[in-house]
């Protein structure tokens, strides 16, 4: 059974400041801009969580809105101190990542902010001194400034075809960065000189990243403990850079093996390098590849038993030679997944809900591409066995909805396995805590995004819930969303009917001032006029 526990105060008051920042922290000057009152001083574990909670509100909260000038609350580090931050989409622009500039960030992730531009490299450089930890991760217009000054009209976005690429930064003066993510950056960055000045690199991840030479990975062969490659088109000069970075503890190589024809497999010699010649590893992940048979024994040969994750056991036979089990093993989408001994305590994969819902949770950040696709088994996991780890599932298919609340595939998927995950099978073991934040979670996907599928999807969901108990502490929006469905315009009759009997459900069991309110928003000239629509072209349908 899920946990009713309420939330902590600092949860709540954090919730509250944001909602009202005029009337908490600051006041407006000049009706637009916020400043900080005077008499605040708040520390850093204050101000990271109020920064980092405003971004969750803003990308998972479609009730919640952003205030333009946010981050100037920050800019003063005599009264705000800023170290770790997570900022992520379009919510982040160049003028507000320049508002903080004289904090001593020590940790700082920009994730798909594809509104930055070369103005924001620069503002990166004031962060230099004290960065330890940095991410551009999908931030794929940073590396471009622009060409005439002046020439584009709308300074909030950065059009490429008026922009020219940024070649000459570097990280110079980067002197305590030692984790750096630059999965999926722009083509024509010149990686190698980018990245050279950085001497003690502890962590990289070049996702999706081409280079055909990387001989400059060496340089930090004696303390690089983290490699991620996804994506990149490798080749047996790659896997010979690889095995000489003898301090990796996790390698990941994996790809996504529908994205482009792949030339590259893996062999029986390649994982037998790695397990050789990398002996700290401890997480690999080579998910996508194509994998030769001469990796695993045969069916006859393995073992007989239960299943066994001593390398001494292991099905796949290069890792016969493994010292001890690796903690993690991604295998999603490869033929290795389904051997009987893998000599991993977490394995990615698609054998199984457990090697399922391990993929979900290893690739929801930053590969949506992947982790549809392991939403779609789960899928097919609840609707035709039994979710045996059900609030884990619940809980991951809700991270990656609040995640990629703009992918049609994610958003397809995850509210199509919602649907299943919170039918009366399950109903006993979910609190209400966690079944609002399914409601609040499908009430964002119909109303960010209008793609058929979606919202039939999310309304079917909805007819999982006692209603209108569960329902009312959304009522209002609930209403309101039924009600854009009924619009007569609309072409889709199915998904009217099943709004029909959601909104009859929701306004039949109510008190009068619910009722009142539901006729005030048009719920009665709305349906009258869809009978209208349904009478006029001879329709007839049974009632729900």
């Amino acid at each position: 059974m899920a946990s009713d526990t309420p939330e902590s105060l600092m949860t709540l008051c954090t919730d509250f400041c944001l909602r009202n920042l005029d009337g908490t922290l600051g006041y407006l000057l000049d009706k637009e801009t916020l400043r900080l009152h005077p008499d605040i001083f708040l520390p850093s574990e204050i101000c990271d969580r109020l920064v980092n909670e405003y971004v969750e509100l803003v990308n998972t909260a479609c009730t919640f809105e952003p205030h333009e000038s946010f981050f100037s609350l920050f800019s003063d580090p005599r009264s705000t101190r800023l170290t770790r931050i997570h900022l992520r989409e379009d919510l982040v622009q160049d003028q507000d990542l320049e508002a903080i500039r004289k904090q001593d960030l020590v940790e700082l992730y920009l994730t798909n902010c594809e509104k930055l531009s070369a103005k924001s490299l620069q503002t990166l450089r004031s962060f230099s001194h004290t960065l330890v930890s940095l991410s551009l991760f999908g931030c794929a217009n940073i590396f471009y400034e622009e060409e005439n000054p002046g020439g584009c009209e709308d300074e909030c976005l950065v059009n490429p075809t008026c922009q020219v690429l940024v070649k000459d930064f570097t990280f110079e003066g980067f002197s305590r960065l030692r984790f750096l993510n630059l999965g999926r950056m722009i083509d024509g960055v010149p990686v190698e000189s980018l990245l050279r000045p950085l001497n003690s690199l502890a962590a990289l991840d070049l996702s999706g990243i081409q280079t055909s030479d990387a001989a400059f990975l060496t340089q930090w062969k004696d303390s690089l403990v983290s490699l991620v490659l996804y994506n990149m088109d490798l080749s047996d000069d790659h896997i010979r850079v690889i095995v000489q970075l003898h301090k990796l503890r996790h390698l990941d190589i994996s790809r996504d093996r529908l994205s482009s024809y792949y030339k590259f497999k893996l062999t029986r010699k390649v994982l037998s390098l790695f397990v050789q010649k990398l002996g700290n590893l401890m997480s690999l992940d080579i998910s996508g590849h194509m994998i030769l048979e001469n990796c695993s024994i045969s069916k006859m040969d393995e073992e007989a038993g239960q299943t066994s994750i001593e390398p001494s056991k292991s099905s796949i036979m290069p890792f016969r030679a493994l010292k001890r089990p690796l903690q993690f093993l991604g295998l999603f989408e490869t033929s290795l997944c389904r051997l009987t001994h893998i000599p991993a305590y977490k394995v990615s994969g698609d054998k199984n809900e457990e090697q399922v819902l391990n993929a979900i949770e290893a690739y929801t950040e930053h590969r949506p591409e992947i982790t549809s696709r392991a939403i779609n088994l789960l899928f097919d996991i609840a609707r035709i066995e039994r979710c045996n780890q059900l609030l884990r599932a619940l809980k991951l298919v809700i991270t990656a909805l609040k995640c990629h609340k703009y992918d049609k595939n994610i958003q397809v998927t995850g509210s199509a396995a919602l649907f299943y995950l919170t039918n009366s099978e399950y109903r006993s073991e979910q609190s209400v805590k966690l079944r609002r934040q399914v409601i609040q979670v499908v009430l964002n996907g119909m109303e960010s995004y209008q793609e058929v599928t979606v919202q039939r999807n999310c309304c079917l969901t909805l007819c999982n819930f006692s209603i209108p108990e569960e329902l009312e502490f959304q009522y209002r929006r609930v209403n309101e969303l039924l009600l854009s469905i009924l619009n007569p315009t609309r072409q889709d009759e199915s998904i009217q009917r099943i709004a029909v009997h959601l909104c009859n459900a929701l306004v039949c069991q109510v008190d009068n001032d619910h009722k009142e309110a539901v006729g005030k928003m048009g719920f009665v000239v709305v349906c009258v006029a869809c009978f209208c629509l349904s009478l006029r072209s001879h329709a007839c349908h049974t009632p729900s």
